[in-house]
């Protein structure tokens, strides 16, 4: 992989992280800006748009990597009941 394809990918990620660690309970996706995520991934704004067509797409790649994160927990929880035979003693373990 060239250098610059992995520098693509690692703003692309800073951009995810920033947006995500700006989320909590007193600030909803909607009122994220779109300048505030780029500080904080410490880009200019402009360069945003190199990643990302809108905050709209931003945001559907972090609702997907959190199904990626799901499906792997799922994955492993069912891993472990098939090893334990039951999931009622596996959630208790």
């Amino acid at each position: 992989m060239s250098a610059r394809i992995e520098q693509k990918q690692r703003t692309r990620r800073a951009l995810l992280d920033a947006a995500l660690r700006q989320l909590g309970a007193d600030k909803s996706f909607a009122n994220l800006s779109l300048r505030e995520v780029a500080r904080e991934a410490g880009i200019a704004p402009t360069s945003f748009y190199r990643h990302f067509n809108d905050m709209e797409e931003l945001g559907l790649a972090l609702v997907d990597e959190g199904g990626v994160a799901l499906r792997q927990l799922m994955r492993q929880a069912r891993k472990r009941i098939d090893q334990n035979g039951s999931a009622i003693q596996t959630s208790l373990d």
